[in-house]
């Protein structure tokens, strides 16, 4: 999976890894698609922010990014 223009990528620590470690430990969304990777590498060129979501019964915080991503077995790269 590649997307070639900058769009906004949201990850955050997938807390299910904690209970079984066969899942992978991040979840990534972007372009309305969600993904299960085990790691994330972004370029130190791109930026980032985090955006906090205190109500969400899922994940209370997670990282924002501005970037293109390519995702190949089981590694999302943000450059």
């Amino acid at each position: 999976m590649e997307i070639n223009k900058s769009t906004r990528i949201i990850f955050h620590f997938n807390k299910k890894h904690l209970e079984d470690s066969s899942i992978p430990m991040w979840v990534i969304k972007a372009k309305g698609e969600t993904h299960y990777v085990e790691h994330v590498d972004v370029s130190p060129s791109v930026g980032f922010s985090t955006k906090e979501t205190p109500d969400n019964p899922h994940t209370k915080g997670s990282i924002q990014i501005k970037g293109k991503l390519k995702i190949e077995n089981g590694l999302a790269t943000v450059y």
